[in-house]
């Protein structure tokens, strides 16, 4: 009866539960094919059963489940997964570039800014600029770090400007941002921003100025994104802030409040040594844990108090942080620690990403970040009572937890603080309950520095400081009752194994069991008692205890399962065929585990999220199935496209009508109400565009578009799928070996949550899934698997509990323990599942081949044999040796399998296969090299028989793609009444080995493969040994051809034998197309040969050639293509690409662009009707000229008076000009496509672009020749200017041979996966796969097709010109945060060392230097171009390098030997440089690609069918013979080259490329750019003139004459202490930034009582300046240990100050006049008319260029805090120093040209100096009358006094004498 009972109990409550929810879906007998997704069969059955059922009631949900029916197809097997692990976390390299470029609008008065950055520890800073609020650094830093990404992204740059002092510094603002904000952006850099500068100790203060700066974070192989510099003065700093797109530009102060309410299950055992020891004396009784939580958020740190002996501590504490909102620091890290005795140790780590808890979405849609009060789960290292913790990391937040650590309440509130840090009603609500024993409940931590911050001694700070500043504050708060009031609800977890192999021999023969938990329930080492209730709600814990116990009777008793977490000790057996592994043997008894637990009941988190994750999947499904579509018909796609998106939008509409109908009574928290509004919001906007999309009103969309659209849509719900506010932990199943702990699987508890609607189930809910258990901590290289378990998984609240076992693969019958009821004493055995009825099968396992695997032999290649495990069996392969692409060919059979369970179910969801690779050694044991998982096709005994097709499984190891592997598995029924009746099987061959049979192998049909074999490259030693005889061999499909050898590989690495060809069967499906592989060979002595190195190319697709349908028809008709001129110098390119104009070739105000007209003639009509050209030649000179001159007059002429006089202080044009027109003409492109192509206006276009130069009248007019007169060209050449490397312009110069890298070495790490190391040479040369041709013969008159238009491959001597133009941003090699480059060469064994020409201290030298080699291809092909640092004691070190492959560049079609010119010149800066000409060029070119021409005719010229007509004819001067000359049309005929049929390639213009610097160490990052072009020329040919003098410009000395005249109404700042009378001792001091040593002061004017100083007093500063940079070149030594001057260039910028002079104590500093040079306000014509607004509100127009204006006077105001505190009259007079040296002027007062002595009132001078002049002044001119009537008072007194004195006397005497 015992038994019986229970069972019944279950069976009544499963078939109840069967009538009852027909329509919710159940099992029927399973015969819909697998993944049935067709809604009407589905839906048919259910009518079906419906009426059988007798059952009429519909539910509403019935609708909506149709909507989610294809979300949730009737699986009894989770999805496959082919990858066996998952991503790991790696180590990166990563490298952060900083660049402070200036600061602006910093607060303080006469201060020093210095910047400092810190990350982390490491810690850099600028030089001090002294005196300026502006000061402008442009320094570059670099930072390395090497860890995971999620820990980079944590770090934070702290950036803080401070006034330096002698003694402390004083901080004037600080800037945080985190790098994964920066990392965030595109380009994974913020360019050119303005980070806002605020003062951490006190928020009301608002910004403290602004600094510019470049932070750029990379990682191996990110590429980065050199900007073009936006050279512009007055930009708008708001604009340009430092922040994310979207975030507003002005950010208030914000509180962040943490409250940590309490924790519970933490670990109850402290892991240090000394509790270990207490644990010994005292027992277990009591937790040994002392718990606080740390908060660390934006670089800064709070802790709450420590609650001693306590595993379920409770806080209420609140740590507030302040921090501008939005923050740019994006995680809040919150930690449990231990305090120890010795030290502190974390307990549990969990991040909180504020993305995802808040919604920056303008208006009433977006939320602040908010979160709970909720529960946050907890993971870290297995608990294990060993006395160190091997796995501590894992609980500092490395790596993926391996066990659940208990849970910690939180919540999360941000309030705004509108108007400084006024105290809002939360805080303040806050502020009322706080505990009157504040400050004696805080004991500051002892002695720990990590969390001092938030200790610091709290009773000093007073609290209005403590508001102000965003120091941390910690303090308690009082709980509203409500929050407290959680309901709990019981939740049950089910689980079955159904298989458990692959177990790792290492875990030994003991016994193992597999114990699954949640939370802290089921763990058996100190979980909580099966069953037992995690809250002891009663204070009499034993009582609740049995009172439970109880419970769980009855439970157990209607569920028919007894609560247990751990399956019975099996031990395992050895798997056949497979030493390795071991399996335990679930045959037809699978056992059970049940665990209840009880948590909150927020389930409804946990539905949505899983129904928004199955809309994610069945979008990304359907794409899959899209793009595999595609191969097929795009039609089809299209369709498949459409359908999904209007499954999605009515998926979206059913998701919000079941969110708004979601019950009221639900505990939601804050943010649970805002994410149901986030998810409204995001999917009707989804779904809106999705409609958008599918239905395609507006225009049609192309299909690649509409995929990257749904690819976003998946990407958006990916990020709303993740729930932060977690509830139910996730579910560990361990493996267990004599209790201890071996391998692990985390299950998010949501994929297996029950929910009665199919579509808010866990997507793996009540299905059997494989788990791949694996090592707890960081995991050896290679690790292989540690076990497989198959789990069918149930959780869910105990109310469903009849659900449990609905979906489980029928035919079992439940075992019962035999001893239910004989109390809780003993603990009940399991039950299990028993699955009486066995099936046999056989299993065919048809490895073909493989592709692309990982090389695990220091040959660079692999023996690789494939293992295929499947259940308890284990077969393998035949070992193919060295080879990355093995074909086995091979059928593996596994005869007599047994399954237990009903044969439709497994033929429906069968087992899983594992297929394993391994690579096979002669000594020890095979090296793992990847695995992949597949499902085999079933077919039953009463089944057609149809044979399978082969596909790719992909092949992982590890983290690291391996490859594909092509095969097929078939699981066929034996039928029991004839065995044999199985089909027929390939013959095998002698060893016993089947083949695949034929009707699976792929169909075959002949091709043909040509191969151009040119050479090899760069062949590295092997085995100590240079190559020197390589050969080649291709082999493809079995079938291959070798190269001839190459004699000597130094004296000539071509090939002799230019072409071969093999025939070979290939697959007619194109992507069964094995792979090609290339292996080079070395002969040594005595015929043995080396392996080389190897290249595999797995896809042969880009070498299929098609086959030609004969010559082409040539049109008849001419294209003609007229060439219109706005003046005849600019004769534009006639074909410009229409999609970018902008980057015609010349953006000039004054150049109308010329039009394109392609005139199509009129066969019938013999002269074609050519509209006249604007200026054709027959238009004489004179008026050409005149429209010309008109055309100039309409510019404004004050713009053109600028632009000539700023070129005439330049004087010469020459190569520079052009370089920097092109710069400007690059950005002006930028700025322009900036600006949504709004064409700018005439006058900023024409701004200094346009230079117009007047000759000297004196030069000889000796040019008779084409010149192009310079009064005529207001056009200066350009050249281009590519952002990156020529190759990547002009795909690589591949368009004639390719170059393929030959890898040796091992692949199967990662460290060396791709690092440089394993590329050992480089092989030149192309394949052309085609059809065999039916009579075998050669096409084309016997020669192979592949050898059209290669040129012969004989040597050929050249002449090699590098242009070294500038580097810039190098990394720095001194420790003092610079380096001395200097330029290296090298090719073949040429190397010049430019050593003497370094630059001291500088990473973005200006080289300018040119040199030449003489080289003989191929042997010297590959020019390295190496950066290297100058030192002067030790060896120089390399800052970086970049490889350059001559060769490809010199046969390439794009003709890469040397850029032609934009225009063509024959003398001047714009020489043509090329030696040959145009025309010369053109005719070769024609000859070369058999195209008719060229046909020069006056006018115009003739290319196959295009006429290109232009100007041929110019006149030098109009006395003069006009000159025919065909080359400036011949070149515009070449830079239309790629437009013309039958050539069709871009030719390479005139140009400088940016090449990056990689150094070997730090593989893939870039240590700097270096610009630079090269020229090549054939010595067969004539050669070419001198090289172009690039050489940097010399800067021009100048002298600038600045006379202080007088000042006005300067502030009084002295109190005479006898009058109070204000008065001022007035001083000017003036100095230019960057000659600060050159500092020069009038004479004092003391005692000014007005403010008016009268000074006539000259300053002169001598200063270099770069006219065309608009910069000054400043040379002084750092330091006194400095060797030598370090070059900067900074803007010229002069500094006025005003001073109060002091006798005895520092002067007082006024005010302060900065003034650009450049560009700076119009001076006031009188005193009273200077104000402030002149220098703040001054626009670009009103503003003077001293430069230009050369003389200035006028009045300016000083400043000081932003206030007027002064006004000068100054002159200004720049003079050049050649001018200076013949006219010189005197410093102060002197001669030559004296200034005379100022006429100041007699009050000025120094008391010091003058005591008399001072009384007279300060006392005698005010007191006159008192001291006059003084002085006659005194007199009487004395006259009284003496009087009295003498009277008695007088009396007397009187007396006595009578």
């Amino acid at each position: 009866m015992e038994e019986k009972k229970p069972r019944k109990g279950l069976f009544a409550g499963m078939k109840l539960k069967k009538k009852k929810k027909g329509e919710k879906g159940l099992t029927i007998a399973n015969k819909d094919a697998l993944g049935d997704h067709d809604e009407s069969a589905n839906l048919h059955h259910d009518t079906l059963r419906r009426q059988e059922e007798g059952e009429e009631d519909l539910m509403t949900s019935d609708a909506l489940s149709n909507v989610f029916g294809p979300l949730s197809p009737k699986r009894k097997r989770a999805k496959l997964v082919t990858r066996i692990h998952e991503e790991e976390m790696k180590s990166q390299n990563y490298q952060i570039a900083i660049t402070i470029i200036e600061a602006r609008q910093l607060v303080g008065e006469n201060i020093d800014p210095v910047v400092i950055i810190e990350i982390g520890d490491e810690k850099k800073q600028t030089t001090v600029k002294e005196g300026t609020n502006a000061p402008f650094y442009n320094e570059y830093f670099v930072f390395d770090f090497v860890g995971p990404q999620v820990f980079l992204f944590d770090k934070i740059i702290n950036i803080s400007v401070m006034h330096n002092k002698l003694i402390g510094s004083v901080l004037i603002g600080s800037f945080k941002v985190d790098l994964g904000t920066v990392y965030g952006q595109p380009g994974h850099q913020f360019c050119d921003k303005w980070a806002l500068l605020t003062d951490p100790a006190d928020i009301r203060t608002g910004a403290k100025g602004y600094l510019k700066c470049d932070i750029s974070v990379t990682g191996k192989g990110d590429a980065t994104q050199a900007t073009q510099k936006t050279a512009d003065t007055e930009e708008q700093i708001e604009k340009n802030l430092l922040i994310p797109k979207g975030f507003p530009s002005e950010r208030p102060w914000a509180r962040f409040y943490v409250r940590i309410y309490k924790a519970e299950g933490l670990p109850k055992m402290n892991s240090s040594i000394m509790a270990n020891v207490t644990k010994a004396f005292i027992g277990d009784s009591k937790d040994l844990v002392d718990p606080y939580v740390v908060v660390m958020f934006a670089g800064q740190m709070g802790r709450t108090t420590v609650q001693k002996n306590c595993a379920d501590p409770v806080w209420h504490e609140q740590i507030i942080f302040k921090e501008m909102f939005p923050p740019l620091c994006r995680r809040v890290k919150i930690q449990v620690w231990d305090e120890g005795s010795m030290n502190d140790v974390a307990l549990a780590t969990h991040f909180i990403d504020l993305k995802k808890i808040s919604n920056e979405q303008d208006g009433d849609k977006g939320f602040l970040p908010t979160f709970g009060p909720a529960w946050i789960n907890l993971y870290g290292s297995p608990r294990n009572h060993s006395l160190m913790d091997d796995y501590q990391e894992l609980n500092e937040g490395f790596g993926e937890g391996v066990s659940f650590r208990g849970r910690l309440f939180i919540e999360i509130a941000v309030e705004i603080l509108s108007g400084g840090a006024r105290e809002l009603k939360f805080s303040s609500i806050i502020k009322d309950i706080k505990l009157p024993s504040k400050d004696k409940d805080f004991k500051a931590p002892k002695g720990k520095d990590k969390t001092e911050k938030a200790g610091e001694d709290r009773k000093s700070a007073s609290p209005s400081d403590k508001t102000n500043s965003t120091e941390v504050e910690v303090e308690p708060f009082d709980v509203p009752s409500e929050i407290y009031e959680e309901k709990f609800e019981e939740f049950l977890l089910f689980g079955t194994f159904f298989e458990a192999t692959m177990i790792d021999r290492k875990v030994g023969d003991k016994p193992i069991t597999f114990e699954v938990s949640i939370g802290n329930f089921g763990n058996i080492t100190d979980g909580v008692s099966v069953g037992a209730g995690g809250k002891k709600k009663t204070c009499d814990g034993e009582a609740e205890e049995s009172l439970l116990r109880e419970g769980e009777d009855e439970i157990s008793h209607d569920l028919g399962v007894p609560l247990i977490s751990t399956t019975p000790p099996e031990k395992p057996l050895i798997t056949g065929g497979n030493r390795n592994y071991q399996y335990l043997p679930y045959d037809e008894r699978k056992p059970c585990i049940c665990v209840k637990s009880y948590w909150g009941d927020q389930t409804f988190r946990l539905y949505s999220s899983n129904t928004l994750e199955k809309m994610a999947d069945h979008l990304e499904e359907s794409l899959e199935q899209a793009k595999d579509l595609i191969k097929v018909s795009e039609v089809a796609s299209e369709e498949k496209m459409r359908t999904t998106l209007n499954d999605f939008i009515n998926q979206s509409r059913a998701f919000i009508a079941i969110a708004e109908k979601k019950p009221k009574g639900l505990n939601y928290t804050a943010l649970d109400k805002k994410r149901l509004m986030l998810f409204k919001q995001e999917l009707e906007t989804m779904s809106s565009d999705a409609k958008g999309i599918a239905q395609q009103q507006k225009k049609k969309m192309p299909l690649d578009e509409m995929m990257r659209e749904t690819q976003s849509f998946i990407d958006k719900i990916r990020f709303l799928v993740d729930e932060p506010q977690n509830t139910v932990p996730d579910v560990f199943i361990w493996m267990l070996s004599s209790n201890k702990r071996i391998a692990y699987a985390r299950i998010p508890a949501k994929n297996i949550l029950y929910s009665p609607s199919k579509e808010q189930r866990g997507k793996d809910c009540g299905k059997i899934k494989t788990h791949f258990l694996k090592l707890p901590g960081k995991r050896p290289l290679g690790w292989t698997v540690q076990a497989k378990v198959d789990v069918y998984l149930w959780l869910g609240p105990a109310s469903f509990a009849h659900n449990i076992m609905e979906n489980l693969p029928i035919g079992y019958e439940t075992e019962m323990p035999s001893n239910t009821s004989s109390g809780h004493s003993a603990v009940p055995s399991p039950a299990c599942l028993l699955y009486k009825t066995p099936h046999f099968f056989q299993l065919r396992a048809h490895m073909y081949q493989a592709r692309g695997l990982i090389a695990a032999d220091s040959t660079g290649l692999s023996d690789p044999f494939a293992k295929v495990t499947f259940t308890s069996r284990c077969q393998t392969t035949k070992i193919i040796s060295q080879t990355l692409s093995p074909t086995w060919n091979q059928m593996l059979l596994f005869n007599s399998i047994v399954l237990h369970g009903d044969r439709e179910e497994i033929a429906q969801f069968p087992p899983e296969i594992v297929i394993e690779l391994y690579d096979d050694d002669a000594v020890g044991k095979a090296e793992y090299i990847g695995s992949t998982v597949a499902a085999p096709v079933v077919r039953l005994a009463d089944q057609n028989y149809e044979p399978p097709k082969l596909s790719y499984h992909p092949v992982y190891c590890g983290n690291l793609s391996g490859g594909d592997l092509l095969a097929t598995f078939e699981l066929l029924e034996i039928p029991e009444s004839d065995p044999d009746r199985l089909p027929p099987l390939d013959p095998p061959d002698v060893g016993q080995i089947y083949p695949v049979p034929a009707n699976i192998r792929p169909v075959l049909s002949k091709y043909r493969v040509e191969v151009l074999f040119w050479g090899v490259r760069e062949l590295k030693k092997v085995q100590l040994l240079s190559v020197d005889r390589p050969q080649v061999l291709i082999e493809c499909a079995g079938k291959g051809v070798k190269s001839s050898v190459i004699q000597s590989y130094k004296k000539n690495p071509n090939f002799s034998g230019l072409a071969d060809w093999f025939e070979v069967e290939l697959p007619e499906n194109e992507l069964l197309h094995p792979p090609l592989s290339i292996c080079v060979v070395d002969w040594r002595a005595f015929g043995r040969s080396t392996l080389v190195g190897t290249h595999t190319i797995n896809c042969l697709k880009q070498f299929l050639c098609k086959t030609q349908l004969g010559p082409q028809a040539t049109p008849n008709r001419l294209d003609i293509v007229e060439i219109e001129k706005a003046s005849p110098e600019s004769s534009q390119p006639a074909e410009l690409p229409q999609e970018e104009p902008f980057l015609a070739d010349h953006i000039y105000a004054e150049v109308e662009q010329g039009k394109c007209r392609v005139v199509e003639p009129d066969p019938n009509l013999t002269s074609v009707p050519a509209s006249e050209p604007e200026h054709s030649a027959s238009e004489p000179g004179k008026d050409r000229k005149q429209k010309d001159m008109k055309k100039l007059s309409r510019r404004s002429t004050k713009k053109r008076k600028r632009t000539i006089a700023e070129e005439s202080a330049e004087n010469v044009i020459d190569w520079w000009s052009k370089y920097y027109a092109s710069v400007l003409k690059i950005q002006k492109a930028k700025g322009i496509l900036s600006s949504e192509g709004k064409p700018e206006d005439n006058k900023q276009t024409s701004d200094h672009i346009a230079l117009i130069i007047e000759e000297d009248p004196d030069k000889k007019k000796k040019d008779k020749t084409l010149k192009r007169k310079q009064k005529d060209t207001p056009n200066l050449a350009t050249l281009q200017i590519y952002e990156g490397d020529l190759e990547s312009e002009f795909n690589n110069f591949e368009d004639w041979v390719k170059t393929f890298q030959l890898l040796r070495g091992k692949s199967n790490d990662e460290v060396h996966a791709d690092s440089e190391d394993r590329i050992i040479g480089k092989f030149k040369g192309s394949f052309c796969i085609y059809p065999s041709p039916e009579d075998g013969s050669l096409l084309d008159g016997g020669q192979p097709r592949i050898l059209q238009g290669i040129p012969p491959n004989h040597s050929v001597k050249v002449l090699i010109r590098v242009y070294i133009v500038a580097a810039f941003n190098l990394s720095p090699a001194d420790p003092d945060g610079k380096s001395d480059p200097y330029i290296v060469l090298r090719l073949g064994n040429t190397e010049i060392k430019d050593r003497e020409n370094y630059i001291p201290k500088q990473l973005n030298p200006v080289f300018g230097r040119s040199f030449e080699i003489q080289a003989t291809f191929p042997k010297d092909s590959l020019l390295t171009v190496l950066i290297y640092d100058h030192d002067f004691v030790g060896t120089d070190d390399l800052i970086g390098e970049t490889k350059i492959d001559l060769e490809n560049r010199f046969y390439s079609r794009h003709r890469a030997t040397c850029g032609l010119q934009s225009q063509y010149e024959i003398e001047g800066y714009n020489a043509w440089r090329d030696a040959t000409k145009p025309s010369e060029i053109l005719t070769k070119l024609c000859k070369d690609y058999r195209i008719s021409g060229p046909f020069m005719r006056p006018g115009e010229i003739q290319v196959g069918t295009k006429v290109f007509k232009g100007q041929t004819v110019f006149t030098e001067d109009e006395n003069e013979e006009p000159v025919e000359s065909y080359e400036h049309l011949s070149l515009k005929v070449l830079h239309a080259w790629e437009e013309i049929p039958g050539a069709g390639y871009k030719l390479v213009p005139e140009h400088i490329e940016t090449r990056p610097l990689y150094h070997k160490d730090k593989p893939g990052m870039e240590q700097g750019r270096v610009q630079m072009w090269v020229d090549m020329f054939p010595k067969d040919m004539p050669l070419p003139g001198p090289p172009v003098d690039i050489s940097p410009r010399k800067p021009k000395g100048y002298e600038l004459r600045v006379i202080i005249w007088n000042t006005e109404d300067v502030i009084l700042e002295d109190e005479n202490i006898f009058t109070g009378q204000k008065s001022s001792d007035i001083y000017v001091k003036g100095w230019i930034k960057g000659l600060e040593e050159d500092k020069q002061e009038t004479d004092v004017h003391y005692n000014s009582l007005t403010g008016e100083g009268n000074f006539n007093w000259r300053f002169v500063f001598p200063f270099c300046y770069l006219p065309a940079e608009k910069q000054m070149v400043v040379s002084k030594r750092e330091n006194i240990f400095s060797l030598e001057k370090t070059e900067r260039k900074i803007p010229a910028e002069l500094v006025l100050q005003v001073w109060d002079f002091e006798r005895l104590s520092s002067d007082d500093f006024l005010g302060t006049l900065e003034l650009n040079l450049n560009g700076f306000p119009r001076a006031a014509k009188t005193a009273k008319s200077c104000d402030l607004g002149m220098v703040v509100a001054a626009s670009d127009e009103k503003k003077i260029s001293i430069f230009q204006q050369k003389r200035v006077r006028g009045w300016w105001p000083f400043v000081k805090a932003g206030e007027l505190t002064g006004k000068v009259e100054a002159e200004f007079h720049l003079v050049t120093a050649e001018e200076a040296e013949k006219n010189p002027v005197g410093k102060a007062r002197k001669e030559p040209e004296p200034l005379e002595k100022p006429n100041r009132p007699d009050t000025s001078f120094s008391w010091f100096v003058n005591p008399f002049k001072c009384l007279y002044h300060l006392i005698w001119r005010n007191y006159k009358k008192y001291i006059i009537i003084g002085i006659i008072l005194l007199i009487l007194i004395v006259f009284l006094v003496l009087f009295i004195y003498t009277l008695p006397g007088a009396i007397s005497h009187r007396i006595v004498v009578g």
